[in-house]
Formats: structure tokens, C-alpha cells, sequence
């Protein structure tokens, strides 16, 4: 059986390397990776050959001869944030009997932050590489972050996202083109970067002012915690009983997209934004005065990683990214295209619709059978909810009903053979 390697060579420069990884590069009979580590390492004798795709990579492992030394070389280390993960399973799964070694090199969140002059064990580290991150949303709650960025999520646009958040005095190093001759580090306040431009695989870190997390409970605010009214207007709000309910419905998790579909107050997007605080929520009003107060109870709430989004549904939900939960408090008569957009943009998203008319709830029914012969797996239940509250007449207490409230959930029923 060929002895196999997995290589972090750092940041692609030879000054990177370990003296172990140095060691088995020049004994190897096969070096395989991208281009640019390829041209990064000495070897004249071994074969090499430039691949990034793990299938190409195990079908080159298979037709070098059985006693081979091969070399896969990977930027960085392999266990940070590499692609060693799911290349082991595959060269497991496909190289009978593989003696398989990983040999880690130097990350770029060791060597930048060496070069910066600080610590990382006191770091959050998130990527948003290819995936979507709340980079304001993890500085307020850790203090310090590393930042792996991307072409769709760049420095800048990370500085800009900080403005957004009040955190425009947030302290920021930007690394560019780390290890080489063109290294460049670039070190100012969020404000004062936010107008530059960055190379896309650029690493940041953050430090800015931690913010305390509010002792909300997770769900069932106070009805009376919500400011309601704008200019002799009283908005629609989603009852404290009616959200408990609807929220326990949705299973937001912290790290979460979520879209509030006819927010109204607010209510449910701030509740949904206080469980969410690693994602993002996304407050979908189109009423000025609604509107007005979504500004207002985000700012009395802290919920800086809820954004508003002042338009109809389903247009307004178009550039937004792919949502995981979906609450409908109000369609304006569109639902069936607001739970078609956003079944197509994930299929696996938990949606909760309420409804108070009986009309509403025929619509959900239909929508959910029209769904269904898309996604044979979606599942449809509604939840009746008849809440009455108590108020005080004299020494009495009597009992108000609330009108009754359907809550409406879809879901694809996960197939016990999906990981």
C-alpha cells in the first residue's frame, strides 16, 4: 500500500513549512495539489500533479505503483478550516487499506497574528469564506475575532457591516498575500477601512467593545416591552401567548437566517433575533409607520443582527439569502408565492404561518397540497390556540378571550437515510 500524506505547507511559501514536512516532500514519489503549492516545494524527481478536487486527487493516488511515497500538499494547516476533512473520508473510503498521516502546518491565523503582535488563544474564529457569518454579531459578543474572508464577503464589506452595527471605532488588522514579498498589513479603525479595497482571500482581526447579553428570556416578551405606537397609530403586534407558541413551533437555532414575513412591531423578529445571535434576521414590513417602530424596538432591544427590509413580500425577499425559518405573521394575500420562494430557495426551511380568519387557514391548506407535489416529504400541521387573560374588576378577576389563532407549520420530514 502507498504511504499517503496530508500536508499543511502554510501559506504556500517554502519559509512556512515545518523542517517533518520539508523532510517528506523531498522523499516523496507523487506531490499532488494546487498549482501554486506545487510551484512552492522542491522535488525534481516525484511526479506532480495539480488537482483540488477530491475525486481527481483519489484517482491519482490509486494509479501511482503500490510502494509509492505520496504528498498531498494543502495551504495552511489541515485543521483549520482545510480541505483534509473530507478528503480523508474519501481516500478512506476509496484506497483499500491507505496508510493515511496528516502533518499540520503553520495556519494563517498563527502566523498573522504573530505578525500582528497578539495572542489567539483569547480569539472566536469564524470563516466567511464561501458561507455566510454575523462578523458584527460575534465582535459584540466576543470582543476579538479572526476573519477568514471571501470574494462574498470581503474585509471591507466586513468593515462596512461594522459601521452598520455601531461599531465603527472597532479596532481592525487586515492581511493580505501573507508570507510573500507583496505581504501587506493594514491596521485602522473600522471607519477608516471600510472604503478600501482587499484582496478576497484576505484574514482579519477585530477587537471591539464587548456588549453585555440582555437577560431576555429566550421567548415570551411582554407584550407591554414593545413600543406600538406611531403617530396616534397602534401597530399590529403578535401577541406574547400567540409568539410563545409560534416560536416553539419554529426551533430557531443561534446561528440561524431567518425572515419575519409582515413584521409589524417587531415582536417576533426581536424575539427571533435575541435566539439568533450568531445570524441574522431579516424584518419584512411594508407599512411606514411599522416600519418606523421595527427602528425603534431594535434599538431598545440591542438586536443589532436584525435588519429591516422595507417592502412587500415575496419582491422584498428576492436578494435576501437562502432562509432556515420562516415566520408569516401577514402576506397581504400572497402567501402561496411567499412559501414558493422560499421553499425554493431552501427546501429543508421551516416555515410557521399564523392565521385569525378561516379564509387563512383554507389558504394554508391549499399551499401546503400545492407544495407537496413538489416536496413529497412536507409536512403540514396546524396548532389551534384559544388564550384568554385575566383582568381585575374590583376585587374580582375576570377572564378576557383573545380571538382564537391558527399556527400553521411546514416542513420537509428528514429521510432517515440523510446525514
Amino acid at each position: 500500500m502507498p504511504q499517503i500524506y496530508l500536508i499543511g505547507i502554510g501559506m504556500g511559501n517554502p519559509d512556512t513549512l515545518t523542517v517533518r514536512a520539508q523532510r517528506i516532500i523531498g522523499q516523496s514519489d507523487c506531490l499532488i495539489g494546487a498549482k501554486r503549492m506545487l510551484e512552492s516545494v522542491e522535488n525534481d524527481r516525484a511526479v506532480r500533479i495539480s488537482s483540488i478536487k477530491n475525486e481527481e486527487i483519489v484517482s491519482a493516488i490509486l494509479q501511482q505503483p503500490q510502494d509509492s511515497i505520496i504528498s498531498v500538499l494543502l495551504s495552511g494547516d489541515v485543521g483549520f478550516y482545510s480541505a483534509a476533512k473530507k478528503l480523508c473520508g474519501c481516500i478512506r473510503q476509496s484506497v483499500a487499506g491507505a496508510k493515511l498521516e496528516l502533518i499540520c502546518g503553520i495556519s494563517s491565523l498563527q502566523y498573522f497574528c504573530a505578525k500582528i503582535e497578539t495572542s489567539w488563544d483569547d480569539l472566536k474564529v469564524i470563516s466567511v469564506h464561501g458561507r455566510e457569518n454575523n462578523v458584527p454579531a460575534a465582535v459584540q459578543k466576543f470582543g476579538k475575532v479572526f476573519v477568514l474572508t471571501g470574494s462574498n464577503q470581503t474585509a471591507g464589506d466586513v468593515c462596512k457591516a461594522l459601521c452598520r452595527y455601531g461599531l465603527s471605532d472597532a479596532l481592525v488588522w487586515v492581511g493580505e498575500e501573507l508570507s510573500y514579498p507583496q505581504e501587506k498589513i493594514s491596521h485602522g479603525t473600522a471607519e477608516e477601512l471600510s472604503g478600501r479595497t482587499f484582496s478576497s482571500l484576505a484574514v482579519m482581526v477585530i477587537e471591539g467593545k464587548k456588549v453585555p447579553q440582555t437577560d431576555f428570556p429566550a421567548i415570551g416578551l411582554a407584550d407591554e416591552m414593545f413600543l406600538r405606537n406611531t403617530e396616534g397609530k397602534t401597530v399590529p403586534m403578535t401577541k406574547q401567548e400567540i409568539r410563545a407558541v409560534a416560536l416553539s413551533r419554529l426551533q430557531i437555532t443561534e446561528d440561524a437566517c431567518v425572515y419575519d414575513v409582515g413584521a409589524g412591531t417587531g415582536s417576533v423578529s426581536i424575539e427571533a433575533a435575541l435566539t439568533a445571535r450568531g445570524g441574522r434576521v431579516y424584518a419584512i414590513e411594508k407599512n411606514p409607520q411599522a416600519v418606523e417602530q421595527l427602528h425603534k424596538n431594535r434599538e431598545l432591544f440591542g438586536a443589532q443582527n436584525m435588519q429591516i427590509v422595507s417592502g412587500s413580500a415575496p419582491q422584498a425577499l428576492l436578494p435576501l439569502p437562502a432562509p432556515d425559518f420562516v415566520f408569516v405573521g401577514g402576506s397581504s394575500g400572497n402567501l402561496s408565492d411567499i412559501l414558493q420562494l422560499c421553499f425554493s430557495k431552501n427546501p429543508k426551511v421551516r416555515v410557521v404561518v399564523t392565521a385569525v380568519t378561516l379564509e387563512t387557514v383554507g389558504e394554508m391548506l391549499c399551499c401546503a397540497k400545492e407544495l407537496g407535489q413538489t416536496f413529497p416529504n412536507l409536512c403540514f400541521e396546524v396548532t389551534q390556540v384559544s388564550c384568554a387573560r385575566s383582568r381585575q374588576a374590583g376585587n374580582y378577576h375576570l377572564m378576557n378571550g383573545m380571538n382564537p389563532v391558527w399556527i400553521g407549520c411546514l416542513f420537509q420530514k428528514q429521510s432517515q437515510t440523510e446525514d
